[in-house]
């Protein structure tokens, strides 16, 4: 087998196992069964002052939906954002994002980020973990402020607390404190709880966030997972791996809700005494509790202990994560090829500064890459040249010595010697750059700059999967639905198969057929491909064509 065909197959295999990963049925590993009789998550790590109370549970989940038209509502706006936040347990019922739409039509409501608020399960519900009395409940009743209904935070102003206050006659007095700054989806939020009573009040708080996929019609190239980040090491977790044994420990840079564009991040600002707890929600599919459980407490008459979060709603722009610190931005994640992509999307951004169309810069960078991988695809095409020229010559070798391999294995590289032909020079240089399509692969797939980004034509958004709308759907095995015709994908397998007639065969039929089919499974496996990545390559196959006619126009 020659290194055209040896090429041929490791890029199948690549590609296959590529859209195994991120197009095929999403498949969950169960961990290892453990006997236990632990009925909840361990303590936290005790400070010497805090007492020492199990952890038996959980607060209680919030009650049925609540009538948000009926709630009393505060609204923090930004230019980024637009955040409600209803009397009721002073809890978050909408976050949207200005600057990102739901769908890609041009009147399509902002991002919503609150993507449970239907559910009445809202976020930031604040409750005691051992205080289980309704008259103790603190996410259900309604909280008072001070701040006017509707607060903007302009530019130049420094950072602006908005407290929200509950008090429990003679019991307890709960603060919750937002405190916001211009220009940024980061925020902390501050709550404060001060012991009313003659009595010590002994317990901890639990703070409930509930997350589900932000868009509707959840697809497999747009995943939703909770990612834990431990020391700048990443775990993500399913549903159906939110398992008490196979979690990791506090403590965390963050633990965010996240899919490819966007995320919900819950950021500690103290390096132990806390846990933080998920659980899928019974009954809801798709909704992930997210307790963080504060360190236990005991305070007397008065006295008052106060807990601090970070939190990040918004989407995954590293500028932006990065103006939360706590190495948020390395939710950003291109896998093994990180090295490359987020260069590689870094030019992409400078290229759209100036073109302000995200598949021009495309093509610009598909140019700029093929000019740096010339000297090597030319020496590829070269030496395949030079093979099909001696293969003749092999095939006689191979015939005159098949019984000695030995001797067979000296004459073949005397024949490569004496023609200076490198057998696997045709082969190594194009293996170069296939963690170039991974990178790209996973950076157009994944980089919020390009969401809802046209290109032109029927392509208006470059993160999609190319589709002309033609009025009909078509189930396909593997493939699903098939809304409308993939004339991109199309496109860049007819340039592959005029690219596989011009580039130099090693002279063997069966080869030559193998190579002749390569370009139907690569539009397979390209039809649920970002339109993005379709283009590069589709523009990749037009500028190796002409660089293969160069070479064969110039040939000797």
């Amino acid at each position: 087998m020659d290194s055209k065909a040896l090429l041929a197959i490791v890029l199948s295999l690549l590609l296959f196992l590529a859209w195994q990963v991120y197009y095929g049925p999403s498949q969950t590993t169960q961990p290892e069964k453990k006997e236990t009789t632990q009925t909840a998550p361990p303590a936290s790590p005790q400070s010497p002052q805090s007492p020492q109370l199990p952890t038996t549970a959980l607060p209680s989940a919030p009650p049925a939906p609540v009538n948000l038209s009926a709630q009393k509502t505060w609204t923090i706006s930004d230019s980024l954002y637009k955040m409600n936040i209803v009397a009721q347990g002073a809890r978050e019922s909408s976050f949207s994002l200005l600057q990102h739409r739901k769908q890609v039509e041009p009147d399509s409501p902002p991002m919503q980020m609150i993507s449970t608020r239907d559910s009445g399960f809202l976020p930031l519900a604040i409750d005691f973990v051992h205080h289980r009395d309704p008259e103790w409940s603190l996410s259900t009743r309604d909280y008072t402020s001070a701040a006017p209904a509707e607060v903007k935070i302009n530019p130049g102003e420094p950072p602006m607390s908005i407290p929200f206050v509950l008090e429990l006659p003679d019991k307890v007095r709960v603060t919750k404190t937002f405190i916001v700054e211009h220009d940024s989806y980061a925020m902390d939020v501050e709550i404060q709880v001060q012991n009313l009573s003659a009595q010590k009040l002994t317990d901890q708080l639990g703070i409930s966030f509930y997350f589900r996929p932000f868009s509707e019609g959840q697809s497999s190239y747009n995943p939703s997972q909770l990612t834990f980040s431990t020391k700048r090491t990443l775990h993500n977790f399913q549903p159906a791996d939110l398992k008490p044994e196979s979690l990791p420990k506090p403590p965390f840079d963050w633990v965010a809700y996240e899919d490819n564009y966007f995320l919900q991040a819950i950021i500690p600002l103290v390096e132990s005494g806390y846990q933080i707890v998920p659980q899928p929600l019974e009954g809801d599919k798709g909704i992930i509790r997210t307790v963080y459980l504060t360190e236990p407490f005991e305070l007397g008459q008065n006295e008052s202990r106060s807990f601090k979060l970070r939190l990040y709603s918004g989407p995954k722009v590293v500028e932006r994560l990065d103006q939360a610190g706590h190495n948020l931005a390395d939710a950003v994640d291109y896998g093994w090829f990180s090295f490359l992509a987020k260069p590689l999307l870094v030019v992409l951004n400078w290229l759209y500064s100036y073109i302000h169309n995200y598949g021009v810069a495309i093509i610009i960078l598909t140019v700029i890459i093929k000019l740096i991988f010339w000297p090597l695809t030319q020496k590829s095409y070269t030496s395949m040249m030079k093979m099909k020229k001696i293969q003749p010559k092999i095939a006689q070798i191979r015939e005159k010595y098949k019984g000695d391999r030995e001797k067979l294995n000296q004459e073949l590289m005397l024949v490569y010697k004496t023609y200076k032909v490198n057998p696997m020079g045709g082969c190594l240089p194009m293996v170069l750059q296939i963690p170039v399509f991974f990178a790209l692969y996973r950076m157009l797939n994944a980089a919020v700059e390009l969401r809802h980004q046209p290109f032109m034509l029927w392509m208006n958004d470059l993160t999609a999967p190319d589709r002309l709308p033609a009025g009909f759907s078509v189930n396909l095995p593997f493939l699903g639905e098939l809304n409308g015709i993939p004339v991109l994908t199309i496109l860049m397998g007819v340039t592959m198969f005029f690219q596989q007639k011009m580039t130099p065969s090693s002279g063997d039929p069966r080869q030559e057929k193998i190579m002749l089919i390569m370009p139907v499974m690569f539009t397979f496996f390209f039809i649920n491909f970002p339109a993005g990545l379709v283009l590069y390559w589709f523009i990749n196959n037009i500028l190796s064509i002409a660089q293969q006619y160069w070479i064969n126009r110039n040939a000797t």
